[in-house]
């Protein structure tokens, strides 16, 4: 079930977990002490059992960032949460601080009333992939929502030269039982593959600048990608507009920032 390419971004974790039951909050927690994974204060992480009462948003990310402490529920959310924190620590780090700024900065109405940069923020965080070339030309097409020319046209460069890593704790969840409509939102980065992306990634959620829009973070149809679903072997299956959508109008607002 997670031998796909949704989940290769994770994969290394998965590998030193069981394969045939829910991991543990103690298996967890040995990763994390293993490679010596911290929250952004430098607060050692660790995963602990969920309170069953509700959590409120800013209590939530608060005790992250203050604690390190990772509230983990036994369900496939919160254990594609705890994978994603423990595969891309710096990323998972930049985005419960900045969520725990914004809330102390704006208050009980940050709490209630998400701002444009939180809701970035949990997009990524949601439904994040991490699209990574050094051949510029390519990312701009998914920049552009150029699928056919990206997917059909330039198939083999696409399968040769970009890499796709899949983060977003949330749509890892959806991978389960893959549909048509699944998108991703995608941070392009202009780089080797085996640079240090999840560094590279928590810097440009770092940057302010990148979160004035939700539109500077790329849709993605999943299913488009090579290899991520057997049906786009046919150039038709790129026909569906509704999926494979053209585009919209940027807003002022967006920053189109170099890739």
């Amino acid at each position: 079930m997670l031998a796909t390419p949704f989940f290769d971004a994770i994969r290394p974790i998965l590998r030193r977990l069981p394969v045939d039951r829910w991991p543990d909050i103690s298996q967890l927690n040995a990763i994390a002490i293993a490679d010596k994974i911290h929250n952004f204060a430098g607060k050692p992480l660790r995963f602990e059992p969920a309170d069953t009462t509700s959590s409120s948003a800013m209590a939530y990310e608060t005790r992250i960032a203050t604690t390190g402490e990772i509230p983990t529920r036994q369900n496939w959310h919160d254990i594609f949460n705890a994978l994603q924190r423990l595969a891309f620590p710096q990323t998972k780090s930049t985005i419960s601080q900045m969520h725990a700024d914004l809330l102390r900065q704006g208050g009980n109405h940050e709490a209630r009333f998400r701002s444009v940069p939180r809701d970035v923020l949990t997009m990524f965080d949601e439904s994040g992939i991490i699209v990574a070339s050094e051949d510029a030309s390519l990312l701009a097409l998914v920049r552009d929502f150029q699928w056919k020319t990206l997917f059909i046209e330039r198939r083999e460069e696409t399968k040769a030269k970009l890499c796709f890593f899949l983060v977003g704790h949330g749509l890892l969840e959806k991978s389960l039982s893959p549909f048509i409509g699944m998108t991703a939102k995608a941070v392009l980065l202009n780089t080797d593959r085996n640079a240090n992306l999840d560094a590279q990634v928590a810097d440009w959620l770092g940057d302010s600048r990148n979160l004035v829009s939700a539109r500077n973070l790329a849709p993605l149809p999943l299913l488009g990608i090579p290899g991520w679903d057997a049906r786009n072997t046919n150039p038709a299956f790129y026909d569906n507009t509704g999926y494979f959508r053209s585009g919209y109008t940027r807003d002022h607002t967006a920053q189109q920032l170099p890739a």
